[in-house]
C-alpha cells in the first residue's frame, strides 16, 4: 500500500516536471520522506523513545551505505516495506546524484578553461590578446607584485587561444574566448565592472595591430568609458588616433626604443636603469602618487615631505604633462601628482 502510493506519486510528478534534475531532486527528497515516515510508522509502536530525527538519521545513513548500526528496523514489515526499498533505491539515486554533480563540475571546469563562462569578478584587470606566454607571465607577475593590483583578478580575452594554458590556470587567471572588439565578449568578461583594461599589440600581425586595437578601443570606450584603458601602439604616427578614441594611456614601444637607442649611445647603461625603474621584480620603481592633502604649497614643501632617505622626488605630473624638477618655487595646484622613485608604493 505504501509502496504503491509512493511510486504512483513519483510517476504523476514525473509527468509534470520537465527537467531531469528537478525530477531527480524530488525523487531523492521523496524517498527520504518515505523512509523517514515509514520507519517511524512501523518502529514507533515498539520503541516509543524514537524521535523523528532518529528516522531521518537512519534514512541518511542507509542511503549513503554508511550503516552505523545504531538504528535499524526491527519489525518484519519495517524491514520489507521500508528497509529493503531504501537500501535498493537509495544507493542508486544517491550515486546518480553524485555522478551528475561530478559531471557538472568537470563541465564547468572545461567551459572555464575554454573561455565559455561568464566572468563574475569586480575590480579586475582585463588583458586583451594572448601573444607569447612568457610575456604574459611577466605582465601578470608585475600586476601581482604591485600593491594596487596584487589582489585584483585577471581576465584574458583572446580569439585564437583554444584553451587556457596550465601555467595560467595555476595562477588563477580567468579566460574569455572571442574577439575583444565584440561587445558581447566584453560583457562576458564583465569589462564594465573592471578596474583597468590592457590592449596588447599583436605579435602575429604587427602591420594590422594598430587598426585592430583601435577598433577594440572604440568599442570599449563606447561600452564603458569609465574603465581605465591602456593600449600598446606600434606605429608612433597612430598615437593620435588612440588619444582621439579617448584611451586613457597610449604606450608606443617603437618611440621609446628610438629614444633609448640614442640615450644608450650617449650614456651607456641608461636602458638598464629604465628597465629596473619600471619593473616590480626588485629594487626601486617609478610611482605617480596623488597628492591629496598636500595640494597647497610649493615644490620645496613637497620635496621636504619625501626627504626620508628612501624616496626620491623626481617631479610633478599635471594634466598629463610631466614636469621634472620644476624648481623649489613651483606652486602646486589641485590635481597635481608627485613623481617619485622608491622601493614600495607610498601610502
Amino acid at each position: 500500500m505504501v509502496l504503491r502510493f509512493f511510486f504512483s506519486f513519483i510517476g504523476r510528478f514525473g509527468q509534470l516536471a520537465g527537467q531531469r534534475s528537478l525530477q531527480l531532486a524530488f525523487l531523492f527528497l521523496s524517498l527520504l520522506l518515505y523512509s523517514t515516515t515509514g520507519f517511524m510508522y512501523f518502529e514507533l509502536p515498539d520503541n516509543p523513545d524514537l524521535a523523528w530525527v532518529d528516522g531521518f538519521w537512519w534514512s541518511l545513513v542507509t542511503m549513503t551505505t554508511v550503516g552505523y548500526g545504531d538504528l535499524y528496523p526491527e519489525s518484519f514489515w519495517g524491514r520489507i516495506l521500508i528497509g529493503l526499498p531504501v537500501m535498493l533505491f537509495g544507493v542508486g539515486i544517491l550515486g546518480y546524484v553524485l555522478s551528475l554533480l561530478a559531471t557538472k563540475m568537470l563541465e564547468s571546469k572545461m567551459l572555464e578553461t575554454q573561455g565559455m563562462n561568464e566572468i563574475d569578478l569586480n575590480g579586475h584587470v582585463v588583458v586583451c590578446g594572448f601573444g607569447k606566454l612568457e610575456c604574459l607571465l611577466k605582465l601578470i607577475g608585475e600586476l601581482r607584485r604591485d600593491t594596487t593590483t596584487a589582489g585584483a583578478g585577471i581576465v584574458l580575452i583572446d580569439a585564437k587561444l583554444e584553451q587556457l594554458p596550465v601555467e595560467l590556470q595555476q595562477l588563477d587567471i580567468r579566460f574569455v574566448k572571442g574577439s575583444p572588439a565584440r561587445e558581447t565578449v566584453l560583457l562576458q568578461a564583465n569589462v564594465p565592472q573592471a578596474r583597468a583594461l590592457i590592449i596588447q599589440a599583436s605579435a602575429d600581425q604587427p602591420e594590422l595591430s594598430d587598426a585592430q586595437n583601435l577598433k577594440i578601443a572604440l568599442v570599449v570606450e563606447t561600452l564603458c568609458s569609465s574603465v581605465f584603458t591602456v593600449v600598446e601602439c606600434i606605429d608612433p604616427e597612430n598615437e593620435e588616433f588612440f588619444r582621439r578614441a579617448n584611451c586613457d594611456s597610449v604606450v608606443c614601444i617603437a618611440a621609446l626604443a628610438e629614444q633609448m637607442l640614442i640615450q644608450e649611445i650617449q650614456d651607456t647603461g641608461v636602458a638598464d636603469v629604465v628597465a629596473d625603474l619600471t619593473s616590480n621584480v626588485g629594487g626601486e620603481q617609478f610611482y605617480i602618487v596623488d597628492l591629496e592633502s598636500q595640494l597647497k604649497g610649493t615644490y620645496r614643501d613637497l620635496r621636504t615631505r619625501y626627504e626620508d632617505g628612501r624616496t626620491a622626488l623626481m617631479g610633478v605630473r599635471r594634466a598629463g604633462e610631466n614636469l621634472i624638477l620644476p624648481g623649489d618655487e613651483f606652486v602646486l595646484e589641485n590635481g597635481d601628482q608627485a613623481i617619485v622613485v622608491c622601493a614600495q608604493r607610498p601610502a
